[in-house]
């Protein structure tokens, strides 16, 4: 990497890639990129004096050493053909994160099929208070951080590490997280064993401590870098659940007491995360105080439980739910912190997910009242009919009688269908959930809402 001096990455607009681009400018690198479509992020990258340009013409890759490509990218891309025939070195976005890994004393890395970019955010809002100056590198927007990234010096990286397609084992980390294990990416790993197996070369790769949550002890080998959390070694005891709707609890390293600690985040299933965030805290003896503050100040990270509208009638929350647990999981919160009707609009992430997960997509939306679906957001797939929406829906009018159903519809008819409907959702919480462009469709109804108030 020291020799690199003009990078050129395709799908500069991805929240890893995105980060990963300020962070090589940083360094001194010269950064171009492409991207299909003008985003948040992309427009942000203006502000680092890193070019965007919209389009696979092969000319802008002119003058480049290395090409980094998103995993979302195609092999018969324009840009990478190009690269490919002039023999321009071409990596793989995790194998970029791996270099750049090796610049730094200490590296910390949060995987886990839930909850790892919220588990990296508050470990470095934490190591950031604490004074370590650290770099994190995480998958989605944070305010403490005023982006995707943070860039500190060369003595800690804090990374989120995804396992799809095995990307998260490029890496060589001392401290690693894992914070559960579940069925995912399974039109990668084709099974849940394979899956499993990939965890366990990522904790067999981190040279110190893995942190693993206790629920899933049998899945990981016995190893004495294992310290597990949420149950033994390091676990919460006498849990309130506040008038805030947020969680405190006592938390016990090798039954004595650490702390106790008040988190500022909604939902039970955050203590697990935060207590995967005290033990690297504890194993590198970070300032107690700055770990208190920290969980008691963290204001979480966009598209997590983020509330976009709040007024007399409704509260409207935006989440990056795609999985069948998280997508339980924020339900059930709002009706406990809420005691409201939940409507959800659900926008489902790759046909194949739907497919291999439709058991359990057939009852995580057992505690909604109203679920509208929007077409599958196919990211890097084919339609496929087993894992459509309009499936989808077959299955959950059969296994959930309980939850009303108006159909599935585009991301303009929503829109439509939502603000005719509007009226009737008086005391409700208003859920847009999903990992592809949902967001969109959330804050577009955000506007019309304040429109139809004025």
């Amino acid at each position: 990497m020291k020799k690199v001096k003009k990078v050129f990455m395709v799908g500069i607009g991805g929240i890893s890639m995105s980060a990963l681009a300020i962070l090589l400018k940083k360094s001194g690198c010269n950064v171009i990129g492409s991207d299909r479509v003008k985003t948040r992020l992309t427009k942000k990258l203006k502000d680092y004096d890193i070019k965007v340009v919209y389009s696979s013409r092969a000319h802008y890759l002119k003058g480049v050493s290395l090409v980094v490509f998103s995993g979302a990218i195609s092999k018969d891309h324009p840009q990478l053909v190009y690269a490919k025939q002039k023999g321009i070195k071409a990596i793989e976005r995790s194998v970029l994160l791996a270099e750049i890994s090796k610049r730094y004393s200490t590296v910390i890395a949060v995987s886990g099929t839930h909850g790892k970019t919220t588990t990296t955010a508050m470990l470095g809002y934490i190591f950031l208070l604490a004074g370590l100056n650290p770099t994190v590198h995480v998958g989605a927007e944070c305010e403490c951080f005023n982006g995707n990234l943070y860039y500190g010096n060369n003595n800690f990286f804090i990374t989120e590490a995804c396992e799809f397609r095995d990307s998260f084992l490029t890496l060589n980390p001392n401290y690693s997280i894992i914070t559960n294990i579940e069925r995912e990416h399974l039109d990668y790993f084709k099974n849940f064993d394979k899956e499993i197996k990939s965890f366990e070369q990522f904790a067999d790769n981190t040279k110190e401590q893995v942190f693993v949550n206790y629920k899933y002890k049998d899945y990981v080998f016995d190893s004495p870098k294992i310290t597990f959390f949420n149950g033994q070694d390091i676990c919460a005891n006498n849990i309130v659940l506040g008038e805030d709707g947020k969680y405190s609890f006592d938390c016990h390293i090798n039954k004595k007491l650490y702390s106790t600690i008040k988190l500022n985040l909604f939902g039970k299933f955050n203590i697990e995360n935060a207590l995967a965030v005290i033990g690297v805290c504890n194993a590198l003896a970070v300032d107690k105080n700055a770990v208190i503050t920290g969980f008691a100040t963290f204001s979480g990270v966009k598209r997590r439980f983020e509330i976009l509208l709040k007024n007399d009638r409704n509260i409207l929350i935006h989440d990056y739910a795609h999985h069948p647990t998280e997508i339980s999981n924020v339900i059930k919160t709002a009706k406990q912190v809420y005691g409201k009707k939940v409507v959800c609009v659900f926008q489902p992430h790759t046909y194949s997910r739907t497919k291999y997960l439709i058991k359990q997509f057939e009852h995580c939306f057992d505690d909604a009242d109203i679920l509208y679906l929007l077409n599958n957001y196919s990211a890097r797939e084919k339609y496929d009919l087993l894992g459509s929406s309009q499936n989808l829906l077959s299955r959950l009018k059969i296994n959930n009688t309980n939850t009303f159903y108006p159909g599935v519809f585009d991301k303009k008819n929503i829109l439509k269908r939502l603000l005719k409907d509007y009226e009737s959702f008086k005391d409700c919480v208003i859920f847009f959930l999903g990992a592809g462009d949902i967001e969109i469709v959330a804050r577009n109804f955000v506007k019309k809402i304040k429109k139809l108030a004025t």
